[in-house]
C-alpha cells in the first residue's frame, strides 16, 4: 500500500481532518488522486461513514483543485455523484486534463448501461446554480467533441436509453446547443465514423438516431453519408 494511503488512513482513524486538508498540496498528483479515489471507495463500502468520507472529500477539493489525473477514473454515477460537492468549487467540472477532458468527458464517453449519468446532471443543471458545469457541458476536448459527443461517438455500448434518460440527453443537447450555437459537424462525423469501424463497420438504429438528434438531421441523411 503505497505511503500516502497510510498516511490518509492514520489521520482518518485519528480524525485528523485538517491535516488531510493541510497536507494534501503536499501529495504528489498521483497521490492526490489516490487518496481521493480511496476515500470514495471506502465511502462505497461503508454506507455508515460515506457522508463523513464524502465531507472530507468536499473539504479537500475546497481548498484545492482536483487533481488532473483524477478525471480519466470518472466511470460511474455514483462516483460523480461522491464528489459533486466538491467539484463545485475551483472551476472543479470545468478543469480539464492534458487530453483537455472533463469529468464528464469521462463519464458520458464510458459510463456504465446500468447506471447512467444524464438525468442525474440534468438535475444538477436544474437546481443547482453552477456555472461550471454549464461550461464542462460545452467544452471540446482534443478530438473536438463535447461530452454529449463523445457519449454518441466515444461509447462502445451501444444501448438504448430508458425513457428518463433519453430525455435528459437531449435536455443536455439543448443546453449545449444554447451555449455553443453549432455543433462542430465535421470533428463529430469523423468520431462517427471510427465507432463504426471499430464496431466491425456497422452502428444500431438508436445510435443513428441519437446521432441524427445532435446533428439536426434526418437519419436518411446521415445513413447516406455512413455508408459513403
Amino acid at each position: 500500500m503505497d505511503a500516502c494511503i497510510n498516511q490518509l488512513i492514520q489521520q482518518l482513524q485519528q480524525h485528523q481532518i485538517q491535516a488531510i486538508v493541510d497536507d494534501f498540496p503536499k501529495l504528489s498528483a498521483q497521490q492526490q488522486s489516490m487518496q481521493l479515489l480511496h476515500l470514495y471507495q471506502s465511502a462505497q463500502r461503508m454506507d455508515v461513514k460515506y457522508s463523513y468520507l464524502q465531507n472530507i472529500a468536499t473539504r479537500i477539493l475546497t481548498q484545492h483543485p482536483i487533481p488532473t489525473l483524477l478525471i480519466n477514473q470518472f466511470k460511474e454515477t455514483d462516483q460523480l455523484s461522491f464528489f459533486t460537492p466538491g467539484l463545485k468549487f475551483n472551476n472543479g467540472f470545468a478543469l480539464q486534463n492534458d487530453s483537455r477532458n472533463n469529468v464528464i468527458h469521462s463519464l458520458f464517453s464510458r459510463c456504465d448501461g446500468e447506471k447512467l449519468p444524464f438525468n442525474y446532471v440534468r438535475s444538477l443543471m436544474l437546481f443547482e446554480s453552477n456555472e461550471a458545469l454549464l461550461l464542462a457541458l460545452t467544452q471540446y476536448n482534443n478530438q473536438a467533441l463535447t461530452p454529449v459527443a463523445s457519449y454518441i461517438t466515444c461509447n462502445l455500448r451501444q444501448t438504448n436509453l430508458p425513457k428518463h434518460e433519453f430525455s435528459a440527453l437531449l435536455a443536455l443537447m439543448e443546453v449545449e446547443l444554447t451555449q455553443n450555437k453549432e455543433v462542430n459537424t465535421t470533428a463529430f462525423l469523423k468520431a462517427l465514423v471510427a465507432l463504426k469501424n471499430t464496431l466491425h463497420n456497422t452502428l444500431n438504429e438508436y445510435t443513428i438516431l441519437l446521432a441524427s438528434a445532435y446533428l439536426r438531421c434526418k437519419t436518411q441523411q446521415l445513413e447516406s453519408y455512413l455508408v459513403r
